[in-house]
């Protein structure tokens, strides 16, 4: 027997004083409707209900098992009713991972417009250059600029994210020619610390390749420092155009070897699978990725 069915039923009958009548607002047969509210007083061993010709009354029994199931079952719709608002509702807690340069330049800006149409979602940013473990951390929304293996998580890519090789007219004017890849051994580079200590980076130019070993005084954790300390005059940097771009238009920084194609790292929105990820993470996603290409904050 369910109990809560059974009590439902109860409750009908009760209110309409009539199986009959009950079996017709249930949309069930009389029968069915017999069956659960004898099944119930089975199961409680008491009679609930007195049943003639004419009605149905309760019981003193009955009566007082009705008011603790008028109790019950309003609590339990009120409880179904607030799981289903908050489910249709954006409401609540999103974290999210990415890098300091890429919330500054694109993300934060996007981020206030957000929550300024959803106020009841709250976001909480935790900017790193690591690629942090999502499940593990409790990180509801990642962007992530790499080659994505990981069949635990759901991508939606954002950005091809091709990167650009600058350096500031005052690191070039004293350091050595630079006219193929294989001259940026000999040039001071700019590299991120967390990555293995000998480094190389990779062009090409149609079908030619070339990967050169780097090498450099300065390295830091985060990627807007390296921009600014290669606007500085501190050497040569590697990073995404967008990061850079800004600096190139204010003369900052320049491009260097334009023939040659260094790789492109895509940029993902990156989020744990399964069907249950929150309407609130859902929206937030949707938004970037719809901010960032509609107004082409990010190259395609």
């Amino acid at each position: 027997m369910d109990q809560i069915v059974a009590m439902r039923a109860f409750v009908r009958v009760a209110q309409a004083q009539s199986f009959q009548e009950a079996a017709k607002l249930e949309g069930l047969t009389q029968g069915s409707v017999s069956k659960r509210v004898a099944a119930l007083e089975d199961h409680l061993g008491v009679q609930l209900l007195r049943r003639n010709q004419r009605n149905v009354t309760l019981t003193t029994l009955g009566q007082a098992h009705y008011d603790d199931c008028i109790r019950l079952l309003g609590d339990l719709d009120a409880a179904e009713a607030r799981i289903r608002t908050d489910a249709r509702t954006p409401a609540g807690i999103v974290r999210v991972s990415m890098s300091p340069v890429l919330s500054r330049l694109i993300v934060a800006p996007l981020i206030v417009e957000f929550t300024q149409e959803y106020p009841k979602i709250e976001v909480v940013l935790f900017l790193t250059e690591a690629h942090v473990d999502i499940v593990g951390q409790g990180i509801d929304l990642a962007l992530r600029a790499r080659h994505l293996e990981d069949s635990a998580l759901v991508a939606r890519s954002l950005s091809s994210n091709p990167l650009m090789l600058a350096a500031a007219p005052s690191y070039l004017e004293t350091a050595p020619k630079l006219e193929s890849p294989e001259d940026l051994s000999k040039h001071r580079c700019l590299t991120f610390n967390r990555m293995k200590a000998r480094q190389s980076w990779r062009f090409t130019q149609g079908r030619r390749v070339r990967e050169v070993t780097i090498q450099g005084q300065l390295t830091a954790d985060q990627g807007d420092t390296l921009v600014e300390c290669a606007a500085a005059g501190a050497g040569v940097v590697l990073m995404p155009e967008w990061v850079v771009s800004g600096h190139l238009a204010a003369g900052r920084l320049v491009r260097l070897l334009p023939d040659w194609k260094p790789p492109s790292i895509p940029l993902h929105l990156v989020m744990a699978s399964g069907s249950n990820v929150p309407l609130r993470v859902r929206l937030l996603s949707d938004f970037i990725r719809r901010s960032v290409r509609q107004r082409d904050l990010l190259p395609r």
